[in-house]
């Protein structure tokens, strides 16, 4: 046990002192032990080696990376996911892995310390602000690990290019951010959420880098005949398959949007679990419940866009930012939060407003879990909201937790995936992060007034 003690002694002065190379032994040591892992035991992460890895070696042979006959998977990624993935092409399995999940168990690890050393680096997090953002994120972190994908890197990378953003590193952030809107473009719509606060350099910036990192890198590495021979194969098959997604015949997503589909009409999951439980609210035609989906989406992007326009305009208005008066710290240090809870905010809206919401996709919500548990462990939110915020934040952990499949055997999980627990959390998280920065930002402009 001391022999431990002081390897982790000497570990956490290392940080300090030389965090570069802390993240790197760390790595290093991760890729080691999962490498030795995998190949033991002989462990395949299915979704990076048999669905992006296998793309990727098609690609690089010379042929179709989108054709099932070809690949042998339904791979549906721009070019450049297969593209960055050659070096992998060249390693043993096991290796290739063990690389992989070690980058991204490193990004993940500085992506939860960015949240608490840069973000509340002057707020109180006590422990209990980590248990509840954790039960909502950390299986969906384990999930995305244990099968490999990408889901990790797009929100660490998305996040981080945000933070830098937000404190001053303009370039690197937009770097970031539209690398991880190359892979998923999901997270491009952080460039309207730029926009609207006021954020032109760095939108006009993650614009031009997503460009680049979709048409120019890739062109680089295969050349302009074969890039825009495989942009072609990607536009079909992506174009088909999102007709398919806001067809009125697929709801196999756990997005709210989806979510209102299924619980509104008779369509069900297109690949159907003989072991599902579905519930129906109402039955209306099928072209009326997707009409009625659709317009929950728009409903709820426009809400997220008009919550940030008005918190943009009163911090704005609101110069001399004060901290609530039972809080008396240095004046500002609630910017930052806020910021955070709109980040949040706008995390949660992408979840509930995409056609294609799967359960891995939910490790995003661990920024809008963070924010509230912080703000609310900070005083930042008072009165009947404080309560109001600290119910629904406990509805949405109270939801994920219970959807988990701990006791899978029981099949209690089912029943609450069929009643749409995934939804209300999604929606119990939107709401409380709306409430808890429209209260933080006017008692603040009140205070400045």
């Amino acid at each position: 046990m001391e022999t431990i003690r002081r390897a982790l002694s000497k570990l956490c002065r290392m940080t300090e002192t030389h965090p570069f190379r802390a993240v790197l032994a760390l790595w290093l040591v991760l890729a080691i032990v999962i490498t030795v892992g995998d190949a033991v035991t002989g462990k395949v992460r299915r979704d990076f080696a048999s669905y992006s890895l296998a793309a990727a070696k098609t690609m690089f042979q010379g042929g179709n990376p989108y054709s099932r006959d070809e690949a042998q998977t339904s791979y549906k990624y721009f070019p450049l996911n297969a593209t960055l993935l050659w070096p992998f092409t060249k390693m043993p399995l096991p290796l290739a892995q063990g690389i992989w999940t070690a980058t991204n168990a490193t990004l993940l690890g500085i992506c939860l310390w960015v949240h608490r050393r840069v973000w509340a680096r002057e707020l109180r997090v006590p422990w209990w602000v980590w248990a509840i953002a954790l039960a909502v994120g950390l299986r969906f972190f384990v999930k995305n690990l244990r099968l490999g994908q990408w889901n990790t890197s797009v929100y660490c990378l998305s996040f981080l290019g945000l933070s830098a953003i937000v404190f001053g590193k303009e370039r690197l952030g937009a770097f970031l951010s539209s690398l991880a809107a190359g892979l998923k473009y999901l997270p491009g719509f952080f460039a309207l959420y730029l926009v609207l606060r006021g954020r032109w350099r760095a939108a006009a910036l993650m614009v031009a880098g997503f460009c680049f990192w979709v048409l120019v890198f890739p062109t680089l590495v295969h050349g302009p005949g074969r890039h825009w021979e495989l942009l072609q194969n990607y536009w079909g098959r992506a174009s088909k398959q999102y007709q398919g997604m806001v067809s009125g015949d697929y709801t196999s997503s756990l997005s709210l949007r989806s979510t209102v589909m299924r619980m509104t009409s008779e369509v069900k999951p297109r690949f159907p679990d003989p072991d599902t439980y579905d519930f129906t609210i109402v039955v209306l035609p099928r072209e009326t419940a997707r009409q009625l989906s659709e317009f929950v989406a728009y409903v709820t992007l426009a809400s997220a866009m008009f919550t940030t326009l008005l918190v943009s305009r009163r911090l704005a208005a609101a110069q001399n930012f004060e901290p609530p008066s039972d809080n008396p710290r240095s004046s500002g240090i609630f910017q930052n939060l806020t910021e955070l809870l709109l980040v949040g905010l706008w995390y949660t809206t992408l979840l509930m407003i995409s056609p294609e919401s799967r359960m891995p996709h939910f490790l995003s919500l661990f920024t809008p879990a963070f924010a509230l548990s912080v703000a609310l462990a900070n005083s930042a939110i008072v009165g009947k909201a404080k309560y109001v915020v600290s119910v629904l934040l406990g509805v949405a952990t109270l939801s994920l937790l219970l959807g988990s499949e701990i006791w899978e055997h029981l099949r209690y999980h089912l029943v609450l995936k069929g009643l749409g627990c995934y939804a209300w959390a999604q929606l119990a998280l939107w709401a409380a992060c709306i409430l808890a920065v429209l209260q933080l930002t006017k008692s603040g402009q009140e205070r400045s007034s």
